[in-house]
């Protein structure tokens, strides 16, 4: 089929060139647009990815029978006639397929193999593929299609997508990528200034410009991203530095009475020299947290409790001084906890207090408000 064609183009004079243009006068607009979607579907950029065209390719040394074509949307929609397609088919003048002398079978031309995807392919296609944006989000593939028939062959058209987070629908971006079945083709158009659909004027550029300028705001949001979250952190350890507490300050007690005060336990640290930035605890609870002022002030107060044991009221609270692991625990989550408050506050305020929630807490009336305590932390008894 392919020598035919070259001897019938290469000729000046005779049947074979004027039954050509018979045919190609003859040539509807259905039969173009079932010549190019049926080329599309053996076509080098779709073939390689249809797994189910290439299945049925290998049951029939590479015919496939027109009516399973015919189940194919976008050519169920141009026609479902066999023979209507099949005497489309006959009219290519491309060389790529094959119409089965029955007229209801159709094959990729064997002398036309399919090429190789390799880098170098990858590369070639890139060089004559173009990106153009400025569609309209409701341009159908046919309004596509018929806007590039204008300009020299399009081999491929890819609208380009993306998934809308609530519905899971495909929305189409406006954009698409057109890859010409040549790069002085697709330098042609590349080259002429002004392309519009519907009015509004394309932005042109070759993909692999698009492609490397994308690349480029990538790495530029990633190395702002990263300038970001570097700086987070180091404010949070300069916010950490600045906040951070003195040791040997906390005490927890415990077995004291359901019916025990803050203000109680306070009064009795207070009685023995001991200055308290903050107790961890509320009425109804047995056990807590103090932590006092100054370095090492715990270890003071504690060296001067006997037998661990202070009397708050009728009940002997047994009092432990938190060191090591245990105190360090401590005071990192008192510190996170004050870190967290003082984010709560300032958004807070940017948000002028509209509808905004903050991680509230516990409500407390302490003699230092913005040291808020940590959750809970287990003591050793």
């Amino acid at each position: 089929m392919t020598e035919e064609k070259e001897v019938s183009t290469t000729e000046s004079n005779g049947q074979e060139e004027n039954e050509s243009d018979e045919n190609a006068e003859e040539e509807t607009e259905l039969d173009s647009s079932v010549i190019r979607q049926v080329e599309y579907y053996f076509s080098d950029s779709n073939l390689p990815r249809d797994k189910f065209l290439k299945e049925q390719i290998k049951l029939d040394d590479g015919w496939v029978p027109i009516e399973i074509l015919t189940k194919f949307h976008r050519l169920a929609r141009l026609s479902m006639d066999i023979e209507v397609i099949a005497n489309a088919l006959n009219k290519s003048t491309s060389g790529l397929l094959e119409v089965s002398e029955d007229k209801k079978k159709v094959r990729r031309n064997p002398e036309v193999p399919l090429p190789e995807f390799n880098e170098e392919r990858r590369k070639e296609l890139s060089k004559r593929t173009i990106y153009a944006k400025g569609f309209t989000k409701n341009a159908s593939l046919d309004e596509i299609l018929k806007f590039f028939k204008q300009f020299d062959e399009v081999e491929n058209i890819v609208m380009r997508k993306y998934q809308e987070r609530n519905t899971k629908k495909r929305i189409f971006k406006g954009s698409v990528f057109a890859t010409f079945k040549t790069r002085e083709q697709a330098e042609k158009f590349i080259d002429t200034k002004g392309h519009k659909f519907e009015e509004a004027e394309l932005l042109v550029l070759w993909q692999e410009d698009y492609i490397k300028q994308k690349q480029e705001e990538y790495a530029n949001k990633k190395e702002e991203k990263e300038k970001k979250s570097k700086k987070k952190e180091k404010d949070a350890k300069s916010e950490k530095d600045e906040l951070k507490l003195p040791t040997g300050t906390v005490l927890h007690f415990s077995e004291g009475s359901d019916k025990m005060k803050r203000e109680d336990v306070k009064d009795a640290l207070t009685a023995l020299g001991g200055e308290v930035a903050y107790i961890d605890f509320k009425v109804g609870d047995t056990e807590g947290w103090v932590r006092l002022t100054k370095e090492n002030a715990a270890k003071e107060i504690a060296e001067k409790i006997t037998d661990n044991k202070i009397k708050i009221g009728e009940t002997d609270v047994v009092f432990k001084l938190l060191e090591g692991d245990e105190e360090k625990t401590y005071l990192e989550k008192t510190v996170e906890n004050m870190i967290n408050r003082r984010k709560n506050m300032k958004n807070f305020k940017n948000n002028k207090g509209r509808n905004f929630k903050g991680k509230q807490g516990r409500k407390r009336r302490q003699d230092n408000d913005d040291e808020a305590p940590p959750a809970k932390v287990k003591t050793d008894s």
